[in-house]
């Protein structure tokens, strides 16, 4: 009698760990389509990678991350702007903004033809799209209000010894460096028009 009264409240609690599981993104690693822009990848590109691809930019700091660079670009056609992040030479974050003033600094940045509202990540999102649109990319977010959307992936990358060599040797932690988690953070915000700011960035925690 019990076991039997117990069994749907089994089923149930573990329905809802697959929900939150899938949800939140744990252990689910992003595909590198998500954090591409313009053909640069959040997390692998470097700041030469965004020279190369962009052209010349004034550095600006990160009052907030005084470790992260800015670099800017905003669009000679409309009021579009995007922000790369980098951080120890490498790309940590990006920032699509619909308009310009939303950032400070906006003046500092260097106007590109590459930039505008039709900048896309390789799987598609990008400015003035729905939220239905965005959720039917990534799926269930962590969390959502009426204006925002957050989602968060978290994984142990796969490192061979070669690379864990390498990095054991600039840390001088074998054991530990093998544990590393890779965090990947979108942060999307909408208003009646669609998607106005789109925000990835990745860490390793």
């Amino acid at each position: 009698m019990f076991i039997k009264s117990i069994r749907p409240m089994l089923i149930f609690v573990g329905l809802l760990l697959i929900v939150v599981e899938i949800a939140s993104g744990q252990d689910r690693p992003l595909d590198p389509s998500h954090r591409t822009v313009l053909r640069l990848v959040i997390g692998d590109s470097t700041s030469q990678d965004i020279y190369s691809k962009m052209g010349p930019s004034i550095p600006i700091r990160d009052n907030f991350e005084p470790s992260a660079t800015q670099l800017c670009y905003v669009s000679d056609r409309d009021d579009t702007l995007i922000i790369f992040y980098s951080e120890f030479s490498r790309c940590s974050r990006v920032r699509l903004l619909s308009q310009k003033k939303r950032f400070q600094k906006w003046h500092f940045c260097s106007a590109s033809p590459l930039v505008s509202k039709d900048v896309a990540t390789a799987s598609g999102v990008k400015l003035g799209i729905s939220k239905h649109r965005l959720k039917a990319i990534f799926g269930s977010p962590r969390s959502e209000t009426d204006e925002t959307v957050t989602y968060v992936y978290e994984w142990q990358p796969k490192m061979n010894s070669a690379e864990m060599e390498k990095t054991s040797k600039i840390s001088g932690d074998y054991e530990n460096n093998r544990l590393g988690t890779v965090k990947v953070t979108i942060q999307a915000e909408f208003s009646a028009t669609g998607l106005i700011s789109f925000d990835v960035s990745q860490s390793m925690q």
